[in-house]
């Protein structure tokens, strides 16, 4: 199985999925939607915690993120996305030099590691990152360990992307009771991606 990215300089091109059901990669729809609206990520820094395919990553990637983070805690799974940034890498490398880094760690152990990173960021970096937190619907410790993670201290100050839906995960109504505000909120079928800035305002 094989995935398009859409959109960039990498435009068409393939990236291999795992077979079985290891993941379940965001939507062709819902990703196009996404990124019909943040069409160009110049500069940005892209943190996916639960990357699965890195669909989303390699997108942002393709789009002019200067940095993308892959973290994904399945060593199967991490071997096909290792071998999807070699690939891009190589037919890319005279159009692109972003980074793209591979990591396989639990996303609330990532996180705690990422802050150190993070916090070395000027302020622009620091403005412009986006963490994006797609973990199998049904685990919802890891949705409410990040998101806790993020709003008990000040110290991110970027978006915050999450993607679930209402039967398999949370309503888009549940990340009030976390006093996230949402800026934006993109729907397709019973899947969503919810965005919001930090701070809270």
């Amino acid at each position: 199985m094989s995935i398009k990215i859409l959109g960039g300089f990498a435009r068409g091109q393939f990236l291999s999925v795992p077979k079985g059901d290891f993941i379940r990669p965001t939507s062709v729809m819902l990703r196009r939607r996404v990124y019909d609206y943040f069409q160009q990520l110049d500069g940005a820094v892209f943190v996916d915690l639960c990357a699965g395919s890195g669909a989303m990553g390699f997108e942002a990637w393709s789009r002019g993120a200067d940095v993308v983070y892959l973290n994904e805690v399945n060593r199967h799974v991490l071997k096909t996305l290792e071998e999807n940034r070699e690939n891009l890498l190589i037919k890319n490398h005279h159009k692109k030099n972003g980074r793209i880094i591979c990591s396989n760690t639990p996303a609330e152990k990532f996180i705690k590691h990422f802050k150190d990173i993070y916090q070395k960021f000027d302020e622009d970096q620091k403005r412009e990152t986006i963490l994006f937190l797609d973990p199998p619907y049904s685990l919802k410790d890891i949705y409410f360990d990040i998101v806790k993670y993020l709003t008990e201290e000040p110290w991110y100050f970027g978006q915050l992307w999450i993607e679930s839906d209402p039967k398999k995960g949370f309503s888009i109504e549940t990340w009030a009771d976390f006093h996230l505000i949402p800026a934006k909120i993109f729907e397709q079928g019973e899947s969503y991606i919810f965005v919001t800035n930090f701070p809270q305002s």
